[in-house]
This record gives C-alpha cells, sequence and structure tokens, in this order.
C-alpha cells in the first residue's frame, strides 16, 4: 500500500499546470481540457481495510480545494452517493454496479460477491466513455438502506480512480 500511494502522491506532480474550474451547480467539478485524456487508476481491496479513507486523501492531493461527495449528502442537501470528487479526480465506488439491490440478493441466493451480482460490462462502458471525454449517468447503490437509486451524472476528470473489491 505504500509503493502505492507513493507512486500516486509522485503522480500527482504531473498536474501542476492544471487550473480548477469552478463548480458545476452544487455537486461537480468541471475539470477535463478538451483533448485531454484522463488517467484511469485502479484499487482493489478487501472490505473495511480503508479504500475510502485511502481514496479521500490521494484525491484531495490531486486537487484538494474541493473534495467531497458528488451529491453533497443527505446531510448537506444532496443525495446519498459513493462517488468522491474533487478539482481533478473522480473516485468511482464498484459497488454502484451491483446488478441487485439488497432484496434482489436474497431473491437471487447469491452475495454482492459474486461476479454474476456485477453490471461489468456497464462499469466498462462508463470507464471507456470517461476516458473519451463523456459524461456518464452511474448508477448509484446506497449502503444504507441496501438499494439501487437514481443514477447520478459523472463528468471526466483527469484523474479517474476506480475502488471496489
Amino acid at each position: 500500500m505504500k509503493i502505492i500511494a507513493a507512486a500516486l502522491l509522485a503522480s500527482a506532480s504531473a498536474f501542476t499546470s492544471f487550473t480548477p474550474s469552478n463548480l458545476r451547480g452544487q455537486s461537480a467539478l468541471a475539470a477535463l481540457k478538451d483533448g485531454e485524456t484522463p488517467i484511469v487508476i485502479g484499487l482493489a481491496a478487501d472490505s473495511g481495510c480503508g479504500k475510502s479513507t485511502f481514496m479521500r486523501r490521494v484525491t484531495s492531493t490531486f486537487g484538494g480545494d474541493q473534495c467531497g461527495p458528488l451529491g453533497g449528502g443527505f446531510g448537506n442537501g444532496g443525495w446519498e452517493t459513493n462517488t468522491l470528487v474533487s478539482d481533478m479526480a473522480t473516485v468511482i465506488c464498484l459497488d454502484d454496479y451491483h446488478l441487485n439491490d439488497r432484496q434482489g440478493r436474497k431473491v437471487s441466493g447469491l452475495t454482492a460477491l459474486n461476479t454474476a451480482e456485477q453490471k461489468f460490462d456497464l462499469m466498462f462502458e462508463h470507464v471507456k466513455a470517461l476516458k473519451e471525454g463523456k459524461s456518464v449517468m452511474k448508477p448509484i447503490y446506497n449502503h444504507v438502506n441496501g438499494t439501487l437509486d437514481t443514477p447520478e451524472e459523472i463528468e471526466p476528470t483527469p484523474v479517474i480512480i476506480i475502488e471496489g473489491l
């Protein structure tokens, strides 16, 4: 983990010429310049090991003036989300690509760790679109109540991090 962190932090220096853009509405940041191709980073690790905490720190390092949940969170008048954004980076949680909510998994008899319970094709299409500079409507898995919520719009940023199991 220390080697990965060092590599990510060293990579951040490559973006020093980037100027953060203004907020679009209250929820997202437009950061990708025309013709710029995002860097995609993957982080996989076990549940509860600190992926989200690590990602908050890395995201603030890439562009720390604005760093927080895309929707602002319920406490701030927004929506529940797993997506973390900063001036330069977006962190997308693989949990958002579950095929079924908790109730649906009870019916299927499969856990969320089973590959049959994942929308990997959709995730691939979303990463591809973001790399092409296109926005996507990403699903949201609500960890609070175990449901699949209304999708949220994700705009491409210079760094896109995919994290999950």
